[in-house]
């Protein structure tokens, strides 16, 4: 194997688990693969029936259970539901006086339970399975990609004593920066996860021979932070043979879709309120169909606004929420929709996977980011119409122009962002003439 360029993959999640996490690299290794590389997988990802994916070569690691789970096993036999932790845990960041500090301490003790993320009871496991991997299969270059970035550990520990170059690829930022996004998340909110973080990703970013992220904004942060880090952005991208065709029954009327979770500062108001005033000024679109169609994993509380801002508005027979759906539906209800939402309040550092697919299958696509966060810089790149959460107006606008055209496609993609494009940054990255060179 001599004379074969080989890569070492560390991801806990990776296609066919269905989250959207996996699909970065399960894009990039298939186009590697074009391009003369073995690649070889460690995941916690259940593998298809014949044990591959693609030309790469897949090593299922399953998790083993924690403490945290026999908690939550317990909690649910004694009736207390998701929705009446997540309701709590939300109080306690309001409240005061005894409750509040025992909702507090309970945040802080979950958080310590569950550190560093939800592939804890992996890490051990996944480092042992990776280094007889290693033994075997002689990688030049370990990958290891996160959230959860516990991989990065995994990954750390399998390359003691070894010659094979490191890189760590963040699509969400690890010990931070933060924004106001994550100050309500239960984990990355919580002190225990700030005080432990910083240490490991120091450790880790220290012997790791690169970074890799996903935009230019987190590059940039990284940097400033860590000044003597080679950090190098390859931003996301789309396989196309994992999308839909063009759908032949496209929804009546004005179509909206929103295909996501609704957490942290991602909310759907916006979008109401300007579906309002388009249905006020365009009665027609109302009497053809139009509706709002929400898909997806929603916190209860975020749940509890969007019911609240549809009932404001009084829209309840305009906005249908799904709740979660297997991807291939989700993606189903993308396609035969005019128009695909992709939500970034708030979040200036990252870019939704999302806003690729909808861009690649031509649906038009709004960005409600501001228009300097990542995704609102990413968004007019690629095409899409971006406007900030305030901007009620422009939106309707968008709604509006969309109504009064013809075309149910949108125009196409004006830069290359299928994982066939992107692939050629990777190989050159990954080669000694790369960023460790």
């Amino acid at each position: 194997m001599s004379g074969t360029h080989r890569l070492l993959l560390i991801t806990y999640s990776f296609p066919p688990d269905g989250r959207v996490g996996g699909l970065r690299w399960a894009g990039i290794t298939k186009s590697l693969a074009r391009l003369g590389w073995k690649v070889s997988v460690i995941t916690a990802a259940v593998p298809d029936a014949n044990g591959g994916a693609g030309d790469a070569e897949i090593e299922f690691c399953p998790r083993f259970w924690t403490l945290i789970d026999g908690c939550r096993l317990l909690a649910r036999r004694n009736g207390r539901s998701r929705a009446s932790r997540s309701n709590a845990a939300s109080g306690a960041s309001r409240g005061s006086g005894p409750a509040g500090l025992l909702h507090l301490l309970r945040r802080e003790v979950a958080a310590l339970l569950t550190f560093p993320d939800e592939s804890r009871g992996w890490i051990i496991r996944a480092a042992l399975r990776a280094r007889s991997v290693m033994r075997r299969f002689e990688p030049q270059v370990i990958v290891s990609s996160g959230p959860p970035h516990a991989a990065h550990l995994v990954a750390g520990m399998a390359a003691i004593g070894s010659k094979a170059r490191w890189f760590i690829d963040l699509r969400d930022p690890w010990a931070g920066p933060f924004t106001k996004a994550w100050e309500s998340d239960p984990t990355f909110g919580s002190t225990t996860f700030r005080a432990l973080a910083r240490p490991l990703e120091r450790i880790a970013f220290g012997a790791a021979d690169g970074v890799i992220t996903n935009t230019h904004h987190l590059a940039e942060a990284l940097t400033a932070r860590y000044p003597d880090l080679p950090v190098v952005c390859i931003p996301n991208g789309v396989d196309p043979a994992c999308l839909p065709p063009p759908a032949p029954d496209p929804y009546p009327g004005l179509g909206i879709a929103y295909t996501g979770t609704l957490y942290g500062s991602r909310g759907l108001g916006p979008v109401v309120r300007a579906l309002r005033i388009f249905l006020e000024r365009h009665p027609e679109a109302a009497a053809a169909g139009a509706k709002l169609r929400v898909a997806g994993p929603a916190e209860p509380l975020h749940a509890d606004a969007l019911k609240n801002d549809v009932a404001a508005a009084g829209l309840e027979q305009y906005v249908e929420v799904l709740g979660p759906l297997p991807r291939a539906q989700a993606l189903s209800i993308v396609s035969r929709s005019r128009l695909a939402v992709v939500l970034a309040q708030e979040q200036e550092l990252q870019v939704p996977a999302k806003l690729y697919e909808s861009v690649a299958m031509g649906i038009p696509t709004l960005v409600v980011a501001p228009a300097d966060s990542a995704a609102g810089v990413e968004g007019k790149r690629v095409g899409a119409a971006v406007h900030e959460s305030h901007d009620v107006e422009g939106i309707a606008c968008v709604l509006e122009q969309l109504w009064c055209g013809d075309s149910r496609r949108g125009s196409p993609c004006p830069v290359p962002i299928t994982y066939d494009a992107i692939a050629p940054l990777v190989d050159t990255l990954l080669r000694k003439d790369g960023l460790a060179a």
